[in-house]
């Protein structure tokens, strides 16, 4: 079954620790969003102390950030990291920039793509990384529309990489939620569709857990 990988884009740690704790039991991974407000516009916390004993869960660090190494060189005693996503529009050199992470721990890596960067731009580096998130919005903000084109390019990376655990983040509403389904991808990460409304987290995440399990069942 596809995974829900709820997506934290916080500005405080008593945030943070809020949204985790209403997600817990709930999933088993969570993506931390960071942000610099250098490669994006907004920023976000991003402080890892004392974040061990408070975590339950896994997670993985959504790095939205010019200098993704020296961000999760902070984060790299925080054993519940298990992942290192890092937008291949950030970096100057993207295989000095991967061969660094791995060097700091043995996370598994992803490369993140903007909608306007071309699918191919991620073949070289294949066979050295574990996964490829596709964005369905410009990063850096939660509840932004989905770009209908975002649907397409699932479907192409699905076919290019069959090796990558592909994960689609931004823009997933109750109305986009079908269509992304329906491209098979291994992950989505909700931000505004688990914190965004009158249910709570717990509540929304089991809504959408039904909805994966409704439109991924063979008849």
């Amino acid at each position: 079954m596809i995974q829900i990988i709820p997506s934290i884009l916080v500005q405080s740690k008593p945030e943070f620790i809020r949204q985790i704790a209403a997600i817990e039991t709930s999933v088993m991974m969570a993506q931390i969003d960071i942000a610099d407000g250098k490669f994006v516009p907004d920023s976000t916390w991003a402080e890892p102390e004392d974040v061990e004993s408070i975590l339950k869960i896994d997670c993985e660090l959504h790095l939205m950030t010019e200098n993704p190494v020296v961000v999760a060189s902070l984060w790299k005693p925080v054993i519940q990291v298990k992942k290192i996503l890092f937008h291949y529009e950030a970096v100057k050199d993207v295989k000095f920039t991967i061969d660094e992470l791995r060097g700091l721990r043995n996370w598994d890596i992803g490369i993140v793509l903007n909608p306007a960067t071309p699918l191919e731009v991620v073949k070289e580096y294949a066979k050295d990384i574990q996964g490829l998130m596709l964005m369905g919005v410009n990063p850096g903000k939660q509840g932004q529309k989905y770009l209908p084109e975002t649907t397409a390019r699932l479907i192409q990376a699905k076919k290019l990489y069959p090796n990558l655990f592909l994960e689609m983040d931004g823009g997933i509403s109750e109305e986009t939620l079908p269509q992304i389904i329906a491209t098979g991808p291994d992950a989505i990460c909700p931000g505004s569709l688990i914190f965004g409304n009158e249910l709570t987290p717990a509540e929304n995440v089991e809504k959408i857990k039904k909805t994966i399990a409704r439109l991924t069942t063979i008849n």
